[in-house]
């Protein structure tokens, strides 16, 4: 893994601890985060990098109906510059109760 590309995603990983600690599951004593990863090797040979974020029991503020979902830089970052700049998919999923989010990027 090349430098900057171990910066970029050490940065997404720092949004997401610093979300889960402000608003997220460890802003509260009944919350659970789980992160797990683990490398895999596509059909065509290419090796990845599969990262899982997964934070339950978020209590999040309900929003009123026809409001806009709140979409800060960790979340831009995530669906947005990891896969311009690191050729990543990655998908974000919050709810008012959960967060999944899944990063995959190429390690070569």
């Amino acid at each position: 893994m090349q430098r900057t590309t171990a910066q970029t995603l050490a940065l997404a990983l720092h949004e997401l601890a610093t979300n889960a600690r402000k608003y997220g599951a460890l802003s509260d004593a009944g919350g659970r985060l789980s992160a797990n990863w683990q490398t895999n090797k596509t059909e065509a040979g290419q090796r990845h990098l599969v990262l899982n974020w997964v934070e339950e029991g978020i209590a999040r503020p309900t929003r009123e109906q026809g409001m806009a979902e709140p979409r800060g830089y960790g979340r831009e970052l995530i669906e947005k510059a990891l896969p311009y700049a690191l050729r990543a998919r990655t998908s974000y999923d919050l709810s008012d109760k959960e967060l999944h989010c899944r990063i995959e990027l190429p390690l070569s």
